[in-house]
């Protein structure tokens, strides 16, 4: 009898387990890391308004790309959105041909006239 009731306990732990293992891999896949190749010059920035300053790398040019797992709201520059990119990494394709890991801010219309922010290549921060 008393086995019975274990048995259901087991399973009962089981089942919440599984469903919390879905539930993370659910969401962990939207938080994906995304490789988005840069459309214009820009730099990348502490936070989400230009006034806290550069990370320390230089800018993006034509050619290279980022990695960026979410998008957060910022400031709109020249009232082309406010929508801006959490920089996991700076990759200098066209130049230095090297991978940076400094995490930052770039600037979505810049980056890419927001269109992995508009495609919901990732989501909000």
């Amino acid at each position: 009898m008393m086995t019975r009731g274990i048995r259901r306990r087991r399973s009962a732990v089981v089942a919440v387990l599984s469903a919390g293992a879905l539930a993370l891999a659910t969401g962990s896949a939207s938080a994906a890391p995304t490789l988005i190749n840069v459309g214009s010059p820009t730099g990348v920035y502490e936070t989400t308004h230009t006034r806290d300053g550069k990370v320390g790398v230089p800018d993006l040019g034509f050619g290279d790309a980022i990695v960026a797992d979410c998008w957060g709201r910022g400031d709109n520059i020249g009232n082309r959105g406010n929508v801006w990119y959490h920089t996991l990494s700076e990759r200098y394709n066209a130049s230095t041909r090297q991978e940076l890991f400094v995490e930052g801010w770039t600037y979505g219309a810049y980056v890419d006239g927001n269109a992995a922010f508009h495609s919901g290549a990732f989501r909000e921060c």
